[in-house]
């Protein structure tokens, strides 16, 4: 972390910030809780002209074990357009980043260089309507989509031609109808397949 930054966090009350970038299909939206901030070249606003408000940044955790980094962003819409922005299909897996910073209370500008807390994808988003109406954009990372149970995937031409349609690359490739396990071990029992042996394979 910037030596500044931690000396801004130290002191007392320290004004702490997010800055939050979102690579949406309609283009990219640069959103702050701290007013107007410029950062990179770019500027930070709390209250985008056409996307609207950073409402929250929540559930920032690292991940541990079986689970990986997500985030939870909730925006406040500007416009129905803002809200099917954020909730469009296409907008799915586009690029999320979210730094944390402090600022002066003097001049408003930045205190050293914000630390970069998630670099991810969006994920999924939900709509809310209540006393006011929000999205919240749940973010995860691409590391998490290699956690993703796999037990279904199959060397076949039926697996292949439905995940690429069109494609035809095992129509005539033999040998491919025996289960073949990916990233995970045999079961007990299955009938795995080799050479050097006089039957074509070996139970175990």
């Amino acid at each position: 972390m910037d030596t500044a930054l931690v000396s801004a966090l130290q002191a007392p009350a320290p004004t702490v910030c997010w800055l939050v970038e979102l690579a949406l299909p309609s283009g990219t939206v640069r959103l702050t809780d701290a007013g107007e901030v410029a950062y990179g070249g770019h500027v930070y606003r709390g209250d985008h002209p056409t996307m609207g408000a950073l409402g929250s940044v929540s559930g920032l955790r690292d991940g541990a074990a079986s689970t990986t980094t997500r985030v939870d962003l909730v925006v406040l819409p500007r416009s129905d357009q803002a809200a099917a922005d954020l909730t469009a299909p296409m907008a799915q897996g586009a690029r999320v980043r979210v730094w944390f910073g402090a600022v002066s209370p003097a001049t408003g500008a930045l205190i050293g260089e914000p630390e970069l807390k998630f670099d991810g994808e969006l994920d999924k988003a939900a709509f809310t309507v209540g006393a006011t109406w929000s999205v919240t954009v749940q973010c995860g990372t691409q590391a998490e989509r290699q956690l993703e149970p796999n037990e279904d995937w199959r060397l076949n031409h039926p697996f292949h031609s439905a995940i690429w349609t069109g494609e035809t690359g095992l129509t005539y490739v033999t040998n491919v109808a025996k289960k073949i396990y990916w990233r995970m071990e045999s079961p007990n029992g299955s009938i795995i397949f080799g050479s050097g042996s006089r039957s074509g394979g070996a139970i175990r």
